[in-house]
């Protein structure tokens, strides 16, 4: 389901309120571009797993800087601005049936967040404070 930022922080500010454990997966975009050749990008994937400390958002502000999450996680704070950009909000059930399973044992839901740099963050909401298998890789996205 495609969010509006108000939605979008409105699940964010739900996990914080909740002290949900939230892992943050993302890399570097699969798609190659014509730019990301002629720059030679470096390579990067990311995986965190922590709480969401801080949840803003101000509408009379516009771009990037209208809405901010903050993570707090054992290894340090991610905070990114989030103003916008594209939201998709989903839910295990929607999985691929291969991974459904898994999906719906070791999450609640998953928000994507779509940067115009192609970069995709997806925010799982898990069941469990820590994975004991791999990370869930469901998101339909």
């Amino acid at each position: 389901m495609v969010l509006c930022l108000e939605d979008a922080v409105t699940i964010l500010s739900k996990w914080k309120d909740d002290s949900a454990q939230i892992l943050v997966v993302s890399e570097n975009p699969f798609q190659q571009s014509r730019r990301r050749i002629l720059e030679q990008d470096i390579d990067w994937a990311i995986g965190l797993q922590g709480k969401v400390s801080k949840v803003s958002v101000n509408l009379d502000t516009k771009g990037k800087k209208a809405g901010t999450v903050v993570f707090e996680t054992p290894g340090g704070t991610l905070s990114l601005s989030i103003g916008g950009y594209s939201f998709v909000y989903e839910e295990p059930r929607e999985a691929k049936p291969v991974v459904r399973e898994e999906a719906e044992s070791t999450t609640v839901s998953a928000l994507s967040v779509f940067f115009p740099s192609n970069e995709v963050f997806v925010f799982y909401e898990l069941r469990e404070p820590s994975l004991k298998a791999g990370v869930p890789g469901w998101s339909t996205i």
